[in-house]
């Protein structure tokens, strides 16, 4: 039997970007009945506009037993973190606040990610997926709720009770495409991308990405076709925002319009955010806060 042709340079890449896409991909516009009976959230509908059923069984029999088998329900008032401060530092990850419209800004750094260091250090696959399943169930379940502040009221349609979507921020500094799909880390990155699309659907309001190689353009034009046109309207690319190239200011400058002026932008010269958000889930996690200040 012949074999295959080996993947070119630009295949792999956009291999993996592609799973970076997956729950934009995933995404879809809600129908517009969504009162049925068996309740199914919305947001599950989402993803299968055509099909109630379909529909009905993704949250029944796929999410709400996963829920169960997993102990879901009880991560943010029983589970201990010991490799909590670990996988902070080997994957970089931060709540930056909200946007300007009011949506969580969650920042990604999958080009920071010391896969070694995690394995060294003794934590599993299993280990840093748990992880981000506590801060995302954290995340829509606690700080989702937190879009009223002090003389920021949330900004209508948005209810008091938080926008339910997410300002993805995606930095692509350090990324080397080969490390990621090396077979064990591409084991957790799969499993990451098919939790986030299976369990915490049709969450996107926009993905930022940012501090973009040279060669992304050309990979991103490879497969934002593969993408819906409205999921496309949700993506936004900028250049270098860390370094000191001649457009870092005005790269700057345009990520804070898309954000809103009161975002913590300190993660632009440091590994991680200094925001109240992000303070506040450290001190949650590690049980020096009860709740939120």
């Amino acid at each position: 039997m012949p074999h295959p042709p080996p993947l070119s340079s630009l295949s792999i890449l956009s291999l993996f970007l592609l799973s970076l896409f997956l729950p934009l991909l995933l995404a879809a516009t809600p129908p517009a009945d969504t009162n049925k009976t068996p309740y199914t959230p919305p947001r599950f509908m989402a993803v299968h506009p055509t099909s109630i059923s379909k529909a009905n069984k993704h949250w029944r029999e796929a999410h709400l037993t996963w829920r169960s088998e997993y102990k879901v329900d009880d991560m943010l008032v029983t589970s201990e973190r010991p490799n909590f401060k670990i996988i902070k530092e080997k994957a970089p990850h931060s709540f930056l606040g909200f946007d300007k419209e009011g949506h969580i800004i969650f920042l990604q750094r999958p080009g920071l990610i010391d896969f070694k260091g995690l394995r060294k250090s003794g934590v599993s696959t299993e280990d840093v997926l748990s992880h981000f399943i506590f801060v995302f169930e954290y995340c829509w379940n606690i700080l989702d709720y937190m879009t009223i502040r002090k003389n920021q009221p949330p900004t209508p349609p948005h209810s008091p009770c938080g926008s339910g979507l997410m300002t993805s921020l995606i930095d692509l500094r350090g990324l080397n495409p080969l490390v990621a799909l090396n077979p064990s880390n591409f084991d957790f990155l799969s499993k990451f991308v098919n939790t986030l699309s299976m369990h915490y659907p049709s969450r996107s309001h926009l993905t930022i990405i940012v501090n973009a190689p040279a060669w992304f353009p050309k990979v991103y034009g490879a497969i934002s076709p593969l993408l819906r046109e409205k999921t496309r309207e949700k993506v936004r690319v900028i250049g270098d925002v860390s370094g000191k190239g001649k457009h870092v200011d005005a790269n700057r400058a345009a990520l804070r319009d898309m954000l809103g002026d009161d975002c913590d932008l300190s993660f632009l010269d440091s590994r991680g955010s200094e925001s109240l958000e992000e303070r506040n889930f450290i001190q949650f996690a590690e049980g020096t806060s009860a709740q939120p200040i």
